[in-house]
């Protein structure tokens, strides 16, 4: 091989070891973010803490609730 050859060769060879060392990067950094992600996703869907959180308005809501189902206060319909 000639010099100028094994140049580009060895130049192709250090890109190749750049981009592979540049996707391992990017591949840690999706890996961080989806564990960040699966994180808040399981914090923001724990509805036992929203309810600790906020007992004033789960009971207020259980209550109104009720009150739309069971008829809402609407006379009874003769049949």
């Amino acid at each position: 091989m000639s010099a100028p050859v094994e140049e580009a060769a060895g130049e192709a060879a250090d890109r190749r070891a750049d981009l592979a060392a540049e996707i391992d990067r990017a591949r840690a950094r999706v890996a961080a973010s989806l564990s960040t992600l699966g994180e808040e996703v399981a914090r923001r869907g724990d509805w036992r803490a929203w309810v600790r959180e906020r007992p004033t308005l789960v009971v207020a809501g259980a209550l109104a609730l009720g009150f739309l189902l069971g008829g809402g206060g609407a006379p009874p319909s003769d049949r």
